[in-house]
């Protein structure tokens, strides 16, 4: 049995949640928003959502997005992508075999969901695994994921939810 070792700024995974539905619903409604005093278009910014025949697309999206953004302390061979039909309920990534595992039901399918699991891949961990999975540093690097696939306007608005 593994223990996590939370840290301070961990967030709970009901707000990371939270602040990835809020993202997607301004995303899906599009036009222009309101943020803080400043206007973000989001007229041209969609949230790809894949379907089965375009899973190779996403697996050659990843490999280079991780790639791109792989710092020190990470493994260099990008994440194995994997499709499981008992996996329904949530997508996850599984250091130990270095792999996201995604259920085959649509509704995972989409950038927010694959960069969130993406952004675990890409943050080392520490203690042997036990290490909290949203602390600021994943944090970051999800926004910055999600800035790169989507648009700085998307990583901008899931910075604000994540609070980082």
């Amino acid at each position: 049995m593994t223990t996590l070792v939370f840290q301070e700024d961990d967030l709970a995974i009901t707000t990371i949640y939270a602040a990835e539905d809020a993202v997607l619903k301004v995303l899906d409604q599009g036009g222009t928003v309101d943020f803080h005093g400043s206007t973000l278009d989001l007229s041209q910014i969609k949230v790809r959502r894949y379907t089965p025949s375009q899973v190779p697309f996403a697996k050659g999206m990843l490999h280079g997005m991780y790639q791109a953004n792989r710092g020190p302390g990470v493994r260099e061979d990008s994440p194995t992508l994997r499709i499981s039909k008992r996996a329904y309920r949530r997508a996850v990534y599984q250091p130990g075999k270095h792999e996201i595992v995604m259920p085959q039901s649509q509704w995972a399918w989409n950038d927010l969901v694959l960069m969130h699991e993406l952004a675990h891949a890409l943050t080392p961990h520490t203690g042997r695994g036990t290490r909290a999975a949203h602390g600021r540093e994943w944090r970051k690097m999800y926004a910055a994921l999600v800035s790169q696939a989507i648009g700085p306007e998307a990583g901008l608005l899931l910075m604000n939810g994540l609070d980082v």
